[in-house]
Formats: C-alpha cells, sequence, structure tokens
C-alpha cells in the first residue's frame, strides 16, 4: 500500500470522505475529526510526512484545489454527535474546509501554511475552476483559510511571508492581503506590519482606504499614526468623494488631545466639501444615489459625538477663526448644528454663532444670511439630518434678536430656505413651530415669526397652503396680537386664499365670514381687526397680479386674445363688494372707524398698490364727497354763518385763493356748548352729513391722506388736481365777542355768546386769529396773542384747541403729501408750512395746558378725534349724545344702575329702538353699548367698596395727559416728508428760497429720530404678557396704518440713506449757527464757508438750534450702529456702507464724490473718522461728546485691521496719538477731565464707556494706564481730593466718590479684555512673565481698594470686585498659567514672585467671601460659590504647574485666618462656649504657625477656610457653605466642634510622619491617583522593552504589574 493510500483510509477513518472529482464529505464534527487525526499521528510518527506530501499532492492540481478550499458536504452522523455540529443561522450544519480542518492539527499546520503561501502567487488573477467569472477567485479562498485561526504555531514566518507577498501581487490581491492581515497575524507582529502599511500610504495611495482601515485595527505607534495622517491630509483635496468618508473618520478618531486642533485646522483648510460634492453630483447620472454629502458628515458627526476632545477644539477654531469671513463653508456650518444638538455644548455654540451674526467692535460679520441660504439649498439633505438642530437655533435667533437685527434676518433665511429645500415632514414642524413663536407674547417672536409666514406665503405659496391650518388657528387669539402682526397673518392668509387668482376658495370664504363677524361687533378692538383683515384681502384681490392676465394664460385655456392685459371679472366683483361692506359698516358704527378704514386703505394704496380701477371706484365713491363735506369758498361761510363782513379765514398762504377748509362747521364741543347755535343762521346747509358716534373731523386727516395717494397713483405722482390744498385757509372760529364779560357757564347756551359787530381785532376771536396772526408775527406779539386767549371762556378755548387740533393733523398730511413734489413753488410753500407747524403746535400745548384741570379738559379721544385705545364697548359713543328712547321708562332707584338702564331701556321687557346721537340701535346692540359702557365704572365702584384694586381689562394709553406730551396724539410725519430735508447745489446757492426755520427743522428731526429709533436702534424687549399689546411707536394713536410702524428696519435704512448727506449738511450748519452765537469753542476752517440753510431768527432760536444738533447726532449714530449697515446693498456696485462713509468723507470737504468709488476701504473709513473728530471739537456738553464718542467707535470697527498693533509699534508717541484708537482715547480722556460742560448729566454707562474708551484704546501701553487707574486714580477718587504725590495729569475731575462705582467697574473690565486681547502666544518668554507681573500688580491694587471703602460704595463695589475677580481667577488658570510653565526653567524666581504677589489678590477675594456671610447680602453671597471654585481650580493648577517643574519644595500648604472685608482678624465661627481650653491653645499655636509662613518666601496658596480649618479637610456635606449661613441647635453646634476637633488632631497626626507629602490630602486624592496611572502608562510607552535582557525584562514587567 502506498503513502497517498494509506493518508486517504486514515483521514476516511476519522470521518472524512475524499470522493474523486467531488467536494469531500465530512462525517463527523470537526472537533472529532482533529482529535482522531492527531491520535492517529501520534501512534505511528511517519504518518506526519505521508499526511503533507499528500495534502501538497491534492492542492498541486490546479483544477481540483477549489474542491478542498470550499466547505466541505456534510454527510450521515450518529445521533450522538449531531448535538456537537455547529449550527448556522438558517439552521443547517456549518462546515469547513478541508484545508480549514487540517490546519486545525498541529503537526501538519507549519507545512500547510507553507504550501497555501507559496501556492497563493501562482493562483493570483485565475477565477474558479468552474469557469465561471462570478465564482470567488483561488487566491482569494486560499487567504481565506488563513483567517481566524484558533491559533499559529509560527506567527512571525506567516507574517513575514504575506508581507513578501504584498510587495509583488497586483493591487486588487494587495486589497485583499491587506484586509485580511488583522484576521490573520498574532498582536506580536503588530509592529512589523504598521510600519509596513505606513509606507503603502504613501507610495500606494488607492490602497489608502483598506490600509487605513487595517491601521484602525491595529496597535500603531504615535509617530507611524501622525505619519499616517499627514499622508491623509495631504490625499484629501485629490480623493474620490466616495473615500472621504472613511479618510475623515480615520482623521478624528484617531487623533488624541493635543494634535486635535491642528489636525482640524489642516481638515478645515484643504477639504473644500463645496466643489468635491458638487463635482461628484455632476459627475454622476443618479446624484441622489451617489452623492456622499451625507456620509461625509455622519463620519464627521460619529466622531464628535464620541470624543469631547475633537468637540472643545473644533469649537474653539472656529470661535476664533473671526477675520476670514470668507474661509466659512459648509463644514463649520454643519458642526455647529452637531455640536447643538450636545446638551453640553449649546450655549458655547450659541455664543460663538452671536460673535458670527452679530457686529461687535473687533470682527465683521462673518455668518450671513445669504450664507445660510446658498449652502441649505445646495445640501438639502446633510440639513435634514441636522434639521431639528436646525430649527433649535433658528428658534434661539428668534428669541434672542432685536427686532429687525441680523438675528433675525439670518433666522428668516433658515427657516425660508429649508422650506423651499426639504420635504413635507420639514415643512409641517416649521409651519408649527413659527405658531408657537406667534403664542409666545414676546414682541420679537412674534414680529419675526409673522413676517417669516409672509415671506413663506410669497416665494412658496402652494408649498405653504397645505398648512395653512397653522395660521389660520392664529385667528382664534388675534384679539390678543398688536395691529400691525394682525396685518402680517392676514396678507399671508390673504395670498394662501387668492392663489387661483379668484375668491372661489373655501379659504377665502371663512376669512370673508370672519372679517365681517369683526366689522360688525360693538367692540372696537374687533372693528380695527376686521378693518384689517378685510383691506388685507382687498389687497390680494385687487393687486395688478390677480386682476389682469396675459395672452399667455388666455393660450393656456385654448383661445387666442390680444397681448393686451384682460380683467378678472370675478375678482374684481369681490373686490368690489369687500369695499361696500367695509363702508357700509363704517355707515353703523363711527367716524373714527371710518377714519382707521381710510387710514388702512391709504397705506395699502400707498405700499402696494391696486388696481387702477379699483382706485377710480375710490375716487368717484370716497374721495369725491371730500369737497362738499369740508372745503368751501368766503360766500359759502357768509351763507352758513352770521357775519357782519367777510369771513376772517387763518393759515392761509395765498390771499387770490378762495378754497377755505371749514372746521368749525363740524366742532362737536362747539355744538354742544351753544356756539353753533349762536353764530350759524337757521337756514344754514351743512351739507349731506350722516350722525355718527364721534366727531366728523376725525376722518379729515385720514381723508386727506387716501385723497393723495390716490391722486398720486392715477396722475403718476402729481397733486396737480389738488395743490390748492397746500395754500387754503381754515375757518377756526367765528367773531365772537371776547371782550365783554360772560354770564357763568354752567349751562353753555346761544345767549351766552355775544357777535363781534366791530373790526377791532382786539375783541373779535375771529379777528384775532386771521391771516397769520398765529404763525406770522414776531415771537413776543404771538406768546401774548397766547396768553390773551387762554383768558377766554372754556366753552370757547375747548372749541378752539379742537380746531387747532384739526388744523395741526390737516398741515401734517399736507407736508406728507407735497414733500416729494419736484416743483420750486410746491416745495417753497411746504417748507412754509412746516415752518407754521411748529408754532400752531406750541399754541395748542399752552392752550390745552390752561384747560388742564378744568371741568373743559381737552382730549383728543374723548372728543372723537381719534380712536379709543380702550377695548370696552363704544365707551365714548354716549360723550356729548343724548340717549333718547321711544316708551316709558321708570327707574327703581333701589336697584343697581345697570339695572336701571336695563328697564329704561326696554332691554327686559319689550321692544323698543334707541336713538343714541341719532344712531337707532336695536335692542342687543343697546344691550351691549350700554353694559360695554358702564360695567367697568359698577366693577370698579364694587372694587373700591371691597377694598381692594380692580385689574384693568384693557390697555391703557401710553400718554394719557395730552396737555403734558401732546405729540404721540398727533397724525405722523411719513416718510414723504421727510424730503423736504433734501438739500442740492441749487438749494444752497440759492438766497431767495425759502428757509427752514429752526423751530421747524426740529419739527421734523424730531419726528425722523423717532423713525429711526424704532426701527435702527437695537434696543432688548421684555417679554410681554400673552393679550397685552406693546405700546404703540411715536405717532401711532392718531395714524392708524402707520407706514413708518409697518417699515422693517432696511426700509427706514433705504429712506435715511438718502437723507444723509444732506442731515450732514444740516449738522454743520446747526454747529456753525451755535458757534456764532455762544462763541464758547473755536471754529473750525470747515465750518467758516457752510452755506447759511436754517433761518434763525433771535437769540432764542439758538437753543432751538441745540436741540437740533441733538437729534441730528443721534440719528447719524444711529445710521452708524445699525448691525444691518455691513450687510445692506444699496446697489448691485456700491454698498450702503460705502455710501454712508462717502457721504461723512465728503461733508469734511477732503473726498470728491467722483473719487469715493476709487478709494480704498480703509483709506474712506480714516477720512469719514476724521471728519466725525472735527464735529466733536464743536460740541459743547459731554452728553454730545458721548454720542460722538459712540459714533468714531462704530467707524473705527468698519476697519478692525487698519492700524494694527502691528502697525502702531513702530510709530513715535506722536504718530499713535494721531490715530483712530489714540485720538477714542484721547477723545474720552478729555470727557473724563471736564473738557465739556453738563457733567452732572453724565450717566454710570456713560462713565464706564468713557473709562473703558480711555483705557482700551490707549494706544501706548493699555497694561500701564490701568494700572495707573488702579493705583493713583481710582484711590484718590474716593478721598476726593489729589494728594501730592500724584501727578496733576493722572487726576480726572469727573471721578470723585459718587462716580467711583462705575469706575471701578470699567476698569475691572478693561484688565480682563487686555489679557483676552493680547497675543500672549506670539510673546517672548520674558515679556510673558513681564506681563504677568503686571496683570497681577494691577489686579492687587483693584482688590486692595475694596478694604478701605466706606459703607456707601461697599455693597456696589464689593459685587463687582467678587464677580471681575471670578473672572480675572477663570483667565489665570486657562489662559496665563499654562504659558508660564513653559518658560518656568528659565525664569522661575520671577514666576514665583507673581505667584507670591497674586496670593494677596486671592486672600482678598476670600475675605469678601467671608463678608457676604455676615453681611447678610444675598446678592453677594449669589457668586461666592462659583468664585470658590475658581479659587480652588487655581490652586490645583499651581500645584500642577510646581509639580510638573519638580518646584515642589517652594510651595506650602497654608490655613487662612478668619478676616474681614478690610483685612483685620474677626473672632472665630465656632462657638466660644463649647471650645475647651486645649483647643484654644491648639488655634493659638496654629494662628503663630501662620504667622510664620506668612513670613516665609515660599509661596501659599491657600483654599476656602472656616474658622482656621481648609474646605477641603471639612467633611463632604459641609464644603462650600460659606454663602449659606444658618441657625443650627446647641447639640449641632457641639457636634460640629468635635468634629472639626478630630479633623484637626488627624492632621497634626499626619504632619509628623516624615513620609507623608502636605500637598496630599483626601480632597487632591483624584488627581494625585489620576496622575501616578499616567506616569505608570508612560514609563511603560517610553521604556526601550527591545533593549532589556530576559531577566531584566521579566523584572521589569514584575514591577509594572505590582504597581
Amino acid at each position: 500500500m502506498d503513502s497517498s493510500q494509506r493518508c486517504r483510509e486514515v483521514i476516511q477513518t476519522c470521518g472524512v470522505e475524499l470522493v474523486d472529482g467531488s467536494i469531500p464529505v465530512l462525517h463527523t464534527p470537526s472537533t472529532l475529526f482533529r482529535y482522531q487525526l492527531n491520535e492517529a499521528i501520534r501512534n505511528d510518527a511517519d504518518l506526519v510526512a505521508y499526511m503533507g506530501d499528500y495534502l501538497d499532492e491534492l492542492l498541486s492540481d490546479h483544477d481540483a484545489i477549489s474542491l478542498y478550499l470550499d466547505p466541505m458536504t456534510l454527510g450521515t452522523v450518529t445521533d450522538d454527535t449531531t448535538a456537537t455540529m455547529h449550527v448556522v443561522s438558517g439552521g443547517l450544519p456549518q462546515t469547513e474546509s478541508l484545508v480549514r480542518l487540517m490546519l486545525g492539527v498541529d503537526a501538519l499546520q507549519s507545512r500547510l501554511v507553507a504550501t497555501l503561501v507559496d501556492k497563493f502567487p501562482e493562483y493570483i488573477g485565475d477565477e474558479g475552476t468552474d469557469g465561471d467569472a462570478s465564482a470567488t477567485k483561488v487566491s482569494v479562498k486560499i487567504l481565506r483559510q488563513l483567517r481566524w485561526l484558533d491559533y499559529v504555531l509560527d506567527s512571525g514566518a506567516l507574517t513575514e511571508k504575506l508581507l513578501e507577498t504584498l510587495g509583488f501581487v497586483p493591487p486588487d490581491m494587495q486589497r485583499e492581503i491587506v484586509v485580511a492581515l488583522p484576521d490573520i497575524i498574532s498582536d506580536s507582529d503588530n509592529t512589523q506590519v504598521t510600519k509596513v502599511l505606513a509606507s503603502m500610504l504613501k507610495e500606494t495611495p488607492e490602497l489608502m482606504l483598506p490600509v487605513l482601515d487595517t491601521l484602525g485595527s491595529l496597535d500603531c505607534a504615535p509617530a507611524l499614526l501622525q505619519g499616517a495622517r499627514n499622508s491623509v491630509i495631504s490625499h484629501l483635496a485629490s480623493a474620490e468623494p466616495i473615500e472621504l468618508p472613511v479618510l475623515l473618520r480615520f482623521l478624528l478618531q484617531s487623533v488624541s488631545a493635543d494634535a486635535a486642533a491642528p489636525v482640524i485646522m489642516r481638515i478645515r483648510k484643504r477639504l473644500d466639501v463645496d466643489s468635491i460634492v458638487l463635482a461628484s453630483r455632476q459627475r454622476s447620472a443618479s446624484a441622489a444615489d451617489q452623492s456622499p454629502d451625507v456620509l461625509i458628515f455622519d463620519a464627521i458627526a460619529t466622531s464628535l459625538r464620541s470624543h469631547k476632545h475633537l468637540r472643545d477644539a473644533w469649537l474653539k477654531i472656529i470661535a476664533s477663526d473671526a477675520d476670514n469671513v470668507g474661509s466659512q463653508t459648509t463644514l463649520d456650518l454643519v458642526v455647529l448644528l452637531i455640536l447643538h444638538q450636545i446638551t453640553t455644548h449649546t450655549k458655547r455654540v450659541e455664543s460663538a454663532l452671536k460673535a458670527k451674526i452679530d457686529i461687535v467692535s473687533s470682527q465683521p460679520i462673518a455668518y450671513t444670511p445669504a450664507l445660510f441660504e446658498s449652502n441649505i439649498a445646495r445640501f438639502p439633505a446633510v440639513f435634514s439630518v441636522h434639521f431639528p438642530a436646525l430649527v433649535s437655533v433658528s428658534g434661539w435667533l428668534i428669541r434672542t434678536s432685536a427686532l429687525g437685527s441680523q438675528g433675525s434676518r439670518v433666522a428668516t433665511s433658515i427657516l425660508v430656505s429649508a422650506f423651499a429645500a426639504m420635504g413635507m415632514f420639514q415643512r409641517q414642524e416649521i409651519s408649527g413651530e413659527l405658531a408657537v413663536h406667534i403664542g409666545s407674547g414676546n414682541a420679537n417672536e412674534i414680529d419675526t415669526a409673522a413676517h417669516i409666514y409672509l415671506e413663506l406665503a410669497t416665494k412658496h405659496p402652494y408649498e405653504l397652503r397645505p398648512f395653512a391650518v397653522f395660521i389660520k388657528g392664529l385667528l382664534d387669539y388675534v384679539d390678543n396680537l398688536d395691529i400691525a402682526h394682525v396685518r402680517t397673518i392676514f396678507d399671508t392668509l390673504g395670498i394662501l386664499s387668492t392663489l387661483a387668482g379668484g375668491a372661489d376658495d373655501s379659504m377665502f370664504s371663512d376669512l370673508y365670514i370672519f372679517v365681517r363677524k369683526q366689522l360688525s361687533s360693538v367692540f372696537p378692538k374687533y372693528n380695527r381687526i376686521g378693518v384689517v383683515g378685510t383691506v388685507s384681502l382687498l389687497r390680494q384681490l385687487g393687486g395688478e397680479h390677480t386682476l389682469e392676465a396675459t395672452r399667455a394664460d388666455d393660450e393656456c385655456a385654448g383661445s387666442s386674445m390680444s397681448q393686451a392685459p384682460r380683467v378678472n371679472i370675478q375678482a374684481l366683483r369681490r373686490a368690489v363688494q369687500l369695499l361696500e361692506m367695509l363702508m357700509d359698516s363704517g355707515r353703523h358704527q363711527s367716524w373714527t372707524f371710518i377714519s382707521m378704514t381710510y387710514d388702512e386703505l391709504a397705506h395699502i394704496v400707498e405700499t402696494h398698490g391696486l388696481h387702477q380701477q379699483l382706485l377710480m371706484w375710490l375716487h368717484e365713491n370716497v374721495s369725491s364727497k371730500f369737497a362738499a363735506q369740508f372745503l368751501g369758498d368766503v360766500e359759502d361761510l357768509s351763507r352758513r354763518y352770521l357775519l357782519s363782513g367777510h369771513a376772517s379765514v387763518a393759515l392761509s398762504l395765498d390771499d387770490d385763493e378762495t378754497a377755505v377748509l371749514d372746521v368749525f362747521n363740524h366742532n362737536d364741543y362747539a355744538e354742544t356748548s351753544g356756539l353753533h347755535a349762536a353764530t350759524k343762521r337757521a337756514d344754514a346747509d351743512d351739507g349731506d352729513v350722516p350722525r355718527l358716534r364721534g366727531c366728523v373731523l376725525s376722518c379729515l386727516p385720514s381723508l386727506l391722506r387716501l385723497i393723495q395717494v390716490c391722486e398720486k397713483a392715477l396722475g403718476d405722482g402729481s397733486l396737480g388736481e389738488i395743490d390748492a390744498l397746500l395754500v387754503c385757509g381754515i375757518y377756526l372760529l367765528p367773531p365772537i365777542d371776547v371782550a365783554s364779560p360772560h354770564p357763568s357757564l354752567a349751562s353753555p347756551s346761544a345767549s351766552q355768546y355775544n357777535m363781534a359787530l366791530s373790526d377791532d381785532s382786539s375783541g373779535n376771536s375771529s379777528l384775532l386769529l386771521a391771516g397769520n396772526a398765529l404763525v406770522g408775527i414776531d415771537e413776543d406779539s404771538r406768546l401774548d396773542l397766547i396768553k390773551s386767549i387762554c383768558r377766554w371762556p372754556i366753552d370757547l378755548r375747548r372749541a378752539l384747541c379742537t380746531s387747532l387740533y384739526v388744523a395741526v393733523n390737516w398741515f401734517r398730511e399736507v407736508i406728507n403729501a407735497f414733500a416729494d413734489q419736484d416743483a420750486d413753488e410746491v416745495r417753497a410753500k411746504v417748507i412754509m408750512r412746516v415752518n407754521q407747524l411748529e408754532q400752531i403746535e406750541r399754541g395748542l400745548e399752552a392752550l390745552a395746558e390752561s384747560l388742564s384741570g378744568t371741568n373743559g379738559e381737552f382730549h383728543p379721544q374723548r372728543a372723537g378725534l381719534i380712536p379709543e385705545m380702550s377695548d370696552t364697548a363704544a365707551r365714548t359713543a354716549t360723550n356729548g349724545l343724548s340717549l333718547r328712547i321711544s316708551g316709558p321708562s321708570t327707574l327703581n332707584p333701589t336697584e343697581s344702575v345697570a339695572e336701571n338702564m336695563d328697564v329704561g331701556l326696554g332691554l327686559k321687557e319689550g321692544s323698543f329702538m334707541v336713538d343714541v346721537g341719532g344712531l337707532l340701535l336695536s335692542q342687543e346692540d343697546t344691550h351691549k353699548l350700554v353694559h360695554g359702557t358702564n360695567d367697568e365704572h359698577l366693577g370698579d365702584a364694587s372694587a373700591k367698596k371691597r377694598g381692594r384694586k380692580r385689574k384693568s381689562t384693557g390697555a391703557a394709553p401710553v400718554v394719557n395727559d395730552f396737555a403734558k406730551e401732546l405729540h404721540p396724539f398727533l397724525r405722523e410725519l411719513s416718510f414723504s416728508a421727510f424730503d423736504i430735508l433734501k438739500l442740492d447745489e441749487a438749494d444752497r446757492q440759492s438766497e431767495h428760497r425759502p428757509l427752514l426755520s429752526a423751530r421747524g427743522l426740529s419739527v421734523i428731526l424730531r419726528e425722523l429720530q423717532a423713525a429711526v429709533a424704532s426701527k435702527l436702534v437695537r434696543r432688548a424687549e421684555k417679554r410681554v404678557p400673552w393679550g397685552k399689546p406693546s405700546p404703540p411707536v411715536f405717532g401711532a394713536l392718531a395714524t392708524f396704518s402707520s407706514n413708518i410702524a409697518g417699515s422693517s428696519a432696511r426700509d427706514v435704512f433705504s429712506r435715511v440713506r438718502v437723507l444723509f448727506p444732506s442731515l450732514l449738511q444740516y449738522l454743520d450748519a446747526c454747529l456753525h449757527v451755535r458757534v456764532r452765537f455762544r462763541n464758547d469753542v473755536d471754529e473750525p476752517e470747515q465750518l467758516s464757508h457752510a452755506p447759511r440753510i436754517v433761518a434763525v431768527d433771535s437769540l432764542s432760536d439758538v437753543s432751538v438750534v441745540e436741540l437740533c444738533i441733538d437729534r441730528l447726532l443721534h440719528i447719524v449714530s444711529a445710521v452708524l450702529s445699525w448691525d444691518g449697515l455691513q450687510t445692506d446693498s444699496a446697489h448691485t456696485h456700491e454698498s450702503s456702507l460705502t455710501l454712508v462713509l462717502g457721504a461723512l468723507a465728503r461733508q469734511g470737504q477732503r473726498t470728491h464724490a467722483d473719487e469715493i468709488s476709487n478709494i480704498a476701504p480703509n483709506v474712506l473709513v480714516r477720512r469719514a473718522f476724521d471728519y466725525l473728530h472735527g464735529v466733536a471739537q464743536m460740541v459743547a456738553t459731554s452728553m454730545r461728546a458721548i454720542d460722538v464718542l459712540r459714533m468714531l467707535v462704530a467707524v473705527r470697527s468698519f476697519a478692525p485691521l487698519y492700524e494694527s498693533f502691528d502697525e502702531i509699534s513702530g510709530m513715535t508717541a506722536e504718530q499713535r496719538n494721531a490715530t483712530m484708537d489714540g485720538r477714542i482715547s484721547g477723545m474720552a480722556r478729555r470727557v473724563l477731565d471736564a473738557k465739556w460742560d453738563a457733567v452732572r448729566e453724565l450717566r454710570p454707562a456713560d462713565l464706564e464707556l468713557l473709562v473703558g474708551l480711555h483705557i482700551i484704546r490707549c494706544p501706548h501701553n493699555r497694561l500701564d494706564l490701568a494700572y495707573t487707574y488702579a493705583a493713583h486714580i481710582l484711590p484718590q477718587s474716593i478721598q476726593g481730593t489729589i494728594s501730592e504725590d500724584v501727578d496733576d495729569s493722572e487726576a480726572l475731575a469727573t471721578l470723585k466718590p459718587a462716580t467711583f462705582a462705575p469706575a471701578y467697574k470699567a476698569v475691572s473690565q478693561a484688565l480682563a479684555t487686555i489679557v483676552q486681547d493680547s497675543r500672549l502666544t506670539n510673546m517672548g518668554s520674558s515679556d510673558m512673565v513681564q506681563f504677568s507681573g503686571r496683570i497681577v500688580d494691577t489686579w492687587v491694587e483693584l482688590t486692595r481698594i475694596t478694604q478701605t471703602l466706606d459703607a456707601s460704595l461697599q455693597r456696589t463695589v464689593l459685587i463687582v470686585a467678587l464677580r471681575s475677580g471670578l473672572t480675572m481667577t477663570d483667565l489665570f488658570a486657562k489662559t496665563i498659567l499654562p504659558l508660564l510653565d513653559a518658560c518656568f526653567f528659565t525664569h522661575r524666581d520671577e514666576i514665583v514672585a507673581v505667584l507670591e504677589r497674586m496670593r494677596k489678590a486671592t486672600r482678598i477675594l476670600q475675605s469678601i467671601c467671608n463678608h457676604s456671610k455676615a453681611s447678610q447680602d444675598t446678592k453677594l453671597q449669589s457668586a461666592v460659590p462659583q468664585t470658590k471654585r475658581k479659587l480652588e481650580q487655581l490652586i490645583f493648577q499651581v500645584y500642577v504647574l510646581m509639580g510638573n517643574n519638580d518646584s515642589m519644595s517652594a510651595l506650602t500648604l497654608g490655613r487662612l485666618k478668619h478676616r474681614g472685608v478690610r483685612g483685620e482678624v474677626v473672632s472665630s465661627q465656632i462657638p466660644r462656649d463649647y471650645e475647651s481650653e486645649d483647643n484654644e491653645s491648639e488655634a493659638e499655636e496654629e494662628e503663630e504657625e501662620e504667622e510664620e509662613s506668612d513670613r516665609a518666601e515660599d509661596v501659599q496658596m491657600e483654599s476656602a477656610s472656616d474658622d482656621n480649618v481648609p474646605d477641603h479637610a471639612l467633611p463632604p456635606t459641609k464644603r462650600n457653605r460659606g454663602h449659606n449661613v444658618t441657625v443650627r441647635s446647641k447639640v449641632g453646634k457641639r457636634m460640629e466642634v468635635l468634629q472639626r476637633k478630630e479633623i484637626l488632631a488627624k492632621r497634626r497626626k499626619s504632619a509628623d510622619n516624615s513620609a507623608a507629602l502636605d500637598t496630599l490630602n483626601p480632597t487632591t486624592f483624584a488627581s494625585a491617583y489620576k496622575a501616578v496611572n499616567q506616569v505608570l502608562v508612560t514609563v511603560v510607552q517610553d521604556s526601550r522593552l527591545e533593549n532589556l535582557s530576559s531577566s531584566d525584562m521579566v523584572q521589569f514587567s514584575g514591577r509594572i504589574a505590582d504597581t
């Protein structure tokens, strides 16, 4: 029998049947087969050689080798062995190949492995034996036999052979070998394999993915990983997009905490996700499946969530990369979203985003709305994955950003772009989230969310329509919203309900029913909502886009019409129906209701426009009634009134103009007081004026507004048809004899008033007011006239007050209408009206003040001239009117007033019609009217009787006293009125053109300042309770649908930007007038030739000019400080910032308009700065100087890199002072030195600003200046005197004991800013140590001041000192100490001295913490716990510093004495009653030891203590309780004393042990334990184990194991 036959029989005996040409059959379990074969080999020594030869023979057949590499067929097995078979998940037994089975035999493994490795190259590239290309390659099958072996006898040889094979096989087989290596080699071969793989990264970059995968599974040395990371980073830019996830995952997961920051910075620099992914999409046919963007960011997200050091490093890099605006990519945005989802990093991400979005003085805006919009549009799939974080960030911006700020614009861009790019789920979430924001009650959230809804409806109406239910649901709560928000919501719903171009939509029908219900309500609040909703629907139906359809629409419908547009008849009919419903509702309401309707219609026509046919309808049905009701001529007045001669008309600009505005005819106070009965003819025709509640004069200004906007819309902006309204006079009063005595006015009647028959103006009221008597005379004569009018009878004055109030509002609307007309004659007359306006307002104010406190007190709301702001039903309906009831009325005096009213009006029994001032009301409406009028008064009376206040149900007006502040009750001056300020070259050179008077200019600037302040100035809005409306803006009480209130900050800025050059010219002109009259400052050359554009008639006008200067400075400051200035683009080629800076530079007469486009931005900023600095030299008060300072700081922020620290470092002292920062610092110094007047007006915030600017903007050594403040200026300011050793140049007149607290706070904040802004890493070691010492000295001086304060300053300053100390402690621990550690060996003594001086500051902070206990100051105690934690961290940092540098001998742990805030030692906190004499002696010994340690030169850093016991030595339950003082029982006190004694005894016992370390205690145990573990690992890593002998190696290993 030959050897092959023998081996075949042995194998078959063991349980494997070999079949020629077929796969072997396994009849026994594999473990049993190996056991039996091993036994057979043990019994026959020659069988090993025979079996090896036989296996070589089997594997030598190329055609049959696959039979022995594939899993064997399972044959029949006995029952007792079936249980040992492996069962796979499919339920069938799992078998191995014959080769794999033989590899488990120890005697055969080595030869068989060698045979397989030798055969491996022969089959590289060959396919399966069956010729099927899809079959597994033989070489791959051979390689699989070697994977996951239970053990390998000679792993070194196998590894060496595989690595040798790796050098000459094709790349596809190299990939297979590399992937299989971790499953083949043993752990001892890791070093050899990782070196080869690391070299392959550079040589074969196409195998980078499998190599990185294998390296991640092996234990690599740090040096090899660093080299691998370098290779991967260099390959990032050229890598295929599909490879990037693997590369990034390796880079981020293999990096350590120390190398994280450099790796992340290189990733951000080399990885351009935008171009890589977009290029991949262009090459791919199906971008959705092949785009790797989601996988790339998923790899980053996985790594960031797993490693905290990656999160910290990446967030720090994003926050510090502030100057490179263009480098912010999608990568950073997505990383911020990933980190925002991690709770521990949410606040830090929000801080980083706030710094990137908002404008600050040291950096430009990095994250703009366009950046978010473009990234979300390009990568919708990526942002969909992080959609919750996207919504969370946008919600945070909506909640925290001011109205119209950059943050709100970014939030709008995020949500709108996400809504457009994402799916239905995300759109639903966005719609619901916006509804939640509207329900928050915060004006910021409501305004931003409502405008986002409107923008979504405008840009994506069809996508928003399925989610309209969220917006419709807001209608149930719309009565709690501000009217501007209601208008925005209705505009949104109007767009969604008219998508089909008509009004067939069911949503439109629901809205129609809703607004009709609101219009029919008796409550003014719901009437306002109904008016706004109806006009919003009208705007959508009556717009050009809805009513007109082009030929393209007709062709789609199959018709062939001409190109001329056609009208959508159905939509037009519904629009007219809305107008008719609105007008019809007004006939049943009040005149104020009609006034609101006119204002709302005018607002829509002016801002959005209506179709021409609807404008014609308005003109015919509304505007045409104006002349019949209000206008007339002199003959009409003679026919209407009892006049002895011609009617005396007031305030006419043209004597030839016969048109007269008759306001006296509709004066309700004149009617109720009997003036009409005494002066009007019996047959006078008053016109067809319906009788409604209120006064018809309330409609006059709003009707004029509607007329002029319709005329402009129909006449291409021209008002030639109604130009007579600009010059027409006003009939204020008839000729009443005011010279003769009057009877008592208790019961006014017609017999009390006598008509003046003479032409003597002294007794004729009409002649007194005729012509321009109120405005065309000198100031003294005008004041005498006002004084004489104020002595008239009360009713006559009240009637005149009504007429003047209407005249003022009339003039305001006339100015709004004609100010934008280009004709010189019209413009001149508008200027005359502006000059008259201020004088009439002053006369009205004096007249109203004379009536204040009398029974005839005048108020526009009670007179029915403006809408009532209270939401009580028809409260003013019966003012001045009478109730007339058709039917008997018997009132029971024992019943309540409401019940009596019900009986008297027939509301309980029967049916009556009630005439209220001529208006017939039904029973139900009368019930609502009466109860709405009287219920609240009854409630107030009953509440008063019960002795408690009644909670008001309505919002009270902002200003209740019209006589004290009348401007909120006047009509607003709209944007068009500000055009009167525009100046061109002809205006400046013309000598005959009327000039704006100083008082007229003050009126225009007051309105403009209010508009700018309400929109451009950032204000911190407090959260308003739900249902409580926010205060209206300036003029919104009298002007419904205010254009300014409804405008955005960008709209206001676009208007002011056009006026900005003219405003600067007015500023120079006013400064020129002030300098000429006051003569208190030197007039600069730039003002000596200033043109005369402001008329100043007397010296009294100079004070008005001063007021104009203040208002102009506030306007310019608001424009420069607006956070949208840098991102708003006025034109495609020139930004708004360039236009504003160019205007400033041109006004400085150093720059021509044509040069601006060619000037470098930094140079333009410097020229603008120089002009404003010149203005600062002419201001006369400190408050104006502060305004100019804020403007200078704003202009300086536009060029943060210009005149940087590196540039000025080589300048002389004079050149440094001439820099922008130098001039800001110098100007702040002048204000602090009281170089300007009105120093007492400075507020604490102003002083903080001045001191901060003086220090931070100092062009020299800022730290030395801060030290001067801390060591000299502040201590002397407490005493109020200057000592002889202090230089006079250091004394500041404004710093006194009363101003010490804000100055101290400013210096403390400036010191922290200096540390934060200093580039410490760029300093040399000696400079760094010197800088640290100076910082410590300043800090020590600041803390020492707290020990010399009196009781009046102590509380305020101690809080500041504790909080600033908290900041400084944190900065020292995190910023300065690590740098001192790096240079400790070269500057050991200097650093120890710095730490010694720092000890004094920390001791004082501890004393302040102790003082908070004794003083029971809760505000001070709130900062104590965190301060103590920071102090403890600082102590540990110093211990680490000393330990790392082998200088622990210079450190000693001391015990603090319990000291007060002034540094004196106070008695122990432990009650004396429970201490023994031994304890007293021990305490004395400890105090002596403490004093000795204080005298030593070693650095001593103390921790928090309590009664000479350090805080860390106390039990855990009693630590950090210095801020919480409680009263304990005597038993508790005794137990605490015993515990303290025990602790002291243990400390002494441990101190006696010479081997003990003073620094090791229970508190420091955790840090020490961690350090020892780290050292042990470092010892193993750094030991050169390969150089040790075998005995040394064994000994070393044993020692390591023992440790």
